[in-house]
């Protein structure tokens, strides 16, 4: 396919070279991407918001180099932003994992615990083991091995016999779940 630069401004057919770029570039953009965020559903995602953000501001763009050109930067620095954003949210997520576990283990202290502070701690056990079975076994499996039995990465690596990057995604994913399934029922 021959690559011509685009000046969007002057193309008057704004719906037919939009739609040109989308069906030219869409598939291999989306293979881009996935090597950036491992997963074709997000990928896909990644795509179609980088197409949606040059639409809304199809009438301002001024490209001055190669469609393409423009358009893998733009996919690849939507892609950047959500694994920096991803990083945040684990994170924060860690955190708040971290707070409900020393919630439980206060609750856990040897005092005598009051009816209503048995009740409260009951549902937090509860509400936690219900999140973390809703985790995929994998998941689960990393998760409960680093939380539950204090196993380092590179431990749990060896003992499930997967990689250590798998280790932390699965880790990430659970603590994100978690945090999404746990917060609103904690405030």
């Amino acid at each position: 396919m021959e690559e011509v630069s685009l000046n969007i401004k002057q193309d008057q057919r704004q719906l037919p070279a939009f739609e040109g770029l989308f069906k030219a570039h869409y598939a291999a953009l989306c293979t881009f991407a996935f090597d950036f965020v491992n997963r074709h559903e997000l990928a896909e995602e990644i795509v179609q918001d980088t197409f949606l953000r040059i639409w809304e501001r199809y009438d301002e763009l001024d490209i001055r180099i190669s469609a393409k050109a423009y358009l893998y930067r733009a996919v690849q620095n939507n892609c950047l932003n959500y694994i920096k954003q991803d990083r945040i949210r684990a994170r924060y997520g860690h955190e708040l994992l971290q707070q409900l576990e020393s919630r439980i283990t206060l609750m856990n202290m040897p005092a005598a615990p009051s009816p209503a502070e048995r009740l409260e701690h009951s549902e937090l056990e509860q509400m936690a083991e219900k999140a973390i079975g809703k985790l995929p076994p994998q998941c689960q499996d990393i998760f409960r091995l680093s939380r539950f039995e204090q196993l380092s990465y590179p431990e749990i690596s060896r003992q499930l016999g997967i990689s250590i990057n798998t280790v932390k995604t699965q880790m990430t994913r659970a603590l994100q779940r978690l945090r999404d399934e746990l917060l609103p029922l904690l405030k």
